[in-house]
């Protein structure tokens, strides 16, 4: 099957990458490319490939207001299949709105407004995710967000997906059934770099217990790394996965996946930010890129 482009994308770049937004398509991040020993190279799964294919489609969703099964919202929350605004643009930058419609608040009734910005800085993606609450919401607003950044494996064209490795100062695995929490976790560190080749993340492995703000770091053995930080002003208290890994290496991609929330949060009722009428809550997923 032929190569299908997205048309509309937009670019936001530094010397040393280059990222693109797009807004017709879920305000996903859709391509970001970095330079490694003098060439180019697309590190997202299929970055701005739109050609139809079963299965992952792959690139950088945002999720929200749920991750995971929402129950009763749409698994991974709406805003992934909704068309974004753009707000403003840069060279280096680009900022995309949305807001609740009729349709969003027949399936979650709350009014909000969301902005996206994308910045490229250095050799680093900062992505600031900001949520407001409407002053007429009758409640507090509750949600969970995460990021579904898919990356090729191998990052480098040429390497050995499996000898990649994953380091993450995690110190819990919480467990899970069919996807739903068991309300039960298990030690897990990822503090030592540990090959991707050692374990199986094609059913999702959803980390928590770190001290301070999460990170991650994926190695290639080329010589090229990505790291991805986050941090939010809020999180809930009680269970809370930070990074809901996911993929098949050996297939081309693996998802990270920084998150804030709880798989089922909705029907659990943990896990949640609950956000009050006419407050703001902001999220900052950071990717950098490291030789």
């Amino acid at each position: 099957m032929m190569f299908v482009p997205l048309l509309g994308q937009i670019v936001f770049a530094s010397a040393q990458i280059q990222g693109a937004a797009c807004p017709e398509r879920g305000g996903e991040l859709c391509s970001l490319k970095t330079l490694h020993k003098g060439a180019w190279i697309e590190t997202l799964y299929r970055g701005l490939d739109f050609t139809p294919t079963a299965g992952w489609q792959g690139r950088g969703p945002w999720l929200w207001p749920a991750t995971g099964k929402g129950d009763p919202l749409p698994f991974h929350g709406f805003v992934r299949d909704m068309k974004w605004n753009v707000a403003g643009q840069t060279k280096d930058s680009v900022t995309l709105t949305l807001g609740d419609t009729a349709g969003t608040r027949a399936k979650y009734p709350y009014g909000f407004k969301i902005v996206a910005d994308f910045k490229a800085s250095g050799r680093a993606a900062v992505m600031r995710y900001r949520v407001a609450a409407s002053p007429a919401n009758k409640s507090a607003m509750p949600f969970t967000a995460g990021n579904h950044i898919t990356f090729k494996t191998p990052l480098v064209p040429g390497s050995d997906p499996l000898r990649m490795t994953l380091e993450t100062p995690s110190t819990v695995e919480y467990l899970k059934v069919n996807g739903a929490p068991t309300g039960e976790t298990k030690p897990r560190s990822l503090a030592r770099a540990a090959p991707l080749g050692e374990f199986d993340a094609r059913t999702a492995v959803s980390l928590g217990g770190y001290a301070g703000d999460p990170v991650m770091t994926l190695r290639d053995p080329a010589g090229l790394a990505v790291r991805i930080s986050h941090t939010a002003t809020a999180a809930p208290s009680g269970p809370l996965v930070r990074f809901n890994m996911w993929g098949d290496p050996a297939a081309g991609y693996f998802s990270p996946e920084p998150w804030v929330g709880l798989q089922d949060a909705h029907r659990l009722q943990q896990g949640l930010v609950r956000l009050e009428p006419g407050s703001n809550w902001e999220w900052v997923v950071r990717v950098e890129f490291i030789d």
